[in-house]
């Protein structure tokens, strides 16, 4: 039978010096896909979803083969570049979808409380902390949007506690925020270390294949994945490639691809780190969508992540970037004067992807082709209990969970561009505008 081609028109480029990915010991050679390899499951991306998948069918089908094939390295990627909140709940803009949002605090308490056995079980070295966080704002029009948080939390039934201008000082030391809210519940990782862990300890009929990008996807009688130096020959695949999907020519119009950036500092000096509290460490998210979200790790370094970008082309020009650092340091020396020169160990993008109903994009795609996003709010822990969950759906395996996610909106479509880079940055301007001081 004549095989039907999807080309990937571009491959993952996911900017240089994931500083995450920087402080990590220097990963083994990897293996690539080289010659004809043939497997029952193959699944395409190696972050959250991809890897959670690949366990999970793997558990399940012991006696079947799984190939799980990323185009670069493990934890270098969108789940090693995030700020390393898995989150339980969530609570924003005033929550007001409260069904669907109850629904996506039990997946994303559901994929914390796995990742948690998980790192425990198998004592990975990732950071894990279950500090939780703290919601913050810096200027008035932001305590608006922490009073939508508090609120958000109480419709869920959430404990919370608020912090005043000198709590939130005993914090971080730094009287840059007015006012906080402090929930528990959630864990800080390092997120490459993580995913290089969950990598590491997958069962031993997962075959992980890097540096070896998915080039064409033939169909018929099965698939044919063709990648630089080789083949894979599989029964069924599973494509957990984030926005990338759209480059293999399914999905599109249904995530918004929206860049935000980081920079990781240097470890801080006994001088340096006395400046910053006296927890050892702390995570901060913003109540203002402009705001920063910002990491004191256990390391002793500062993650600082702002600026929102909508990233169609999926590449981060080299003048961006360099604009992007400058930001971060006068955004750290915003919070501790002395510390803005701190040299960085990398700043780098990261793409999450919008959905306009909060919908999911999970699930069969064609006969023996499925597809699974993590969108919208707690990508990692939805991702961890989504890819799951999809690998207990292809198995047969029903839940009262898998139930949940099911019961979830398809993703609606969304308006190509030019219509839609449009309208996100003209809602990226009007979030700067009016959120200037948090950032």
């Amino acid at each position: 039978m004549a095989q039907r081609m999807f080309g990937a028109r571009k491959l993952p480029g996911d900017g240089p010096r994931n500083g995450w990915f920087e402080t990590l010991p220097e990963p083994p050679p990897a293996r690539r896909v080289e010659g004809r390899i043939r497997v029952d499951f193959a699944v395409v991306g190696a972050g959250i979803c991809g890897c959670s998948t690949a366990r999970r069918l793997a558990e399940l089908r012991p006696d079947d083969s799984v190939a799980l094939i990323e185009a670069g390295r493990v934890g270098y990627g969108t789940s090693g570049r995030n700020a390393g909140f898995m989150l339980d709940n969530h609570s924003h803009g005033g929550m007001k979808h409260m069904e669907a949002a109850r629904k996506n605090v039990r997946l994303s308490s559901a994929g914390t409380d796995w990742l948690r056995r998980l790192v425990r079980e198998h004592q990975i070295q990732c950071q894990w902390s279950d500090w939780g966080r703290i919601y913050v704002a810096a200027g008035e029009g932001a305590e608006a949007e922490l009073r939508n948080v508090s609120d958000g939390f109480d419709s869920l039934g959430a404990p919370w506690r608020e912090l005043d201008r000198d709590g939130v000082e005993a914090v971080t030391g730094s009287r840059y925020y007015r006012r906080g809210v402090r929930v528990d519940g959630s864990a800080l990782v390092q997120p490459s270390a993580m995913m290089r862990g969950l990598a590491a300890t997958l069962p031993a009929n997962v075959a992980l294949y890097e540096e070896s990008p998915v080039l064409e996807m033939g169909a018929g009688g099965g698939f044919r994945l063709t990648c630089p130096d080789g083949t894979v020959e599989a029964r069924q695949v599973v494509l957990c490639t984030h926005v990338f999907t759209e480059e293999m020519g399914f999905l599109k119009h249904r995530a918004v691809p929206l860049a935000s950036f980081a920079s990781l500092t240097e470890p801080l000096s006994d001088a340096q780190a006395a400046m910053l509290g006296g927890e050892g460490e702390f995570g901060l998210l913003p109540a203002h969508s402009n705001g920063s979200t910002v990491r004191l790790t256990q390391d002793r370094r500062i993650l600082m992540r702002n600026t929102l970008f909508y990233a169609r082309e999926k590449r981060f020009p080299a003048a961006l970037m360099e604009r992007v650092a400058d930001i971060h340091r006068r955004s750290i020396a915003a919070r501790w004067p002395d510390l803005g020169d701190t040299g960085f160990a990398g700043t780098w993008g990261g793409i999450l992807g919008f959905t306009r109903n909060e919908g999911a994009i999970f699930g069969p795609v064609r006969d023996g082709l499925w597809a699974l996003m993590s969108c919208d709010v707690a990508p990692m822990t939805k991702g961890a209990i989504g890819g799951k969950l999809l690998a207990e759906h292809i198995c047969g395996e029903d839940s009262e969970l898998l139930q949940v996610v099911l019961s979830l909106p398809r993703a609606a479509l969304l308006p190509p561009d030019p219509i839609l880079r449009f309208v996100v940055n003209r809602r990226v301007g009007r979030l700067a505008a009016t959120g200037a001081a948090e950032r």
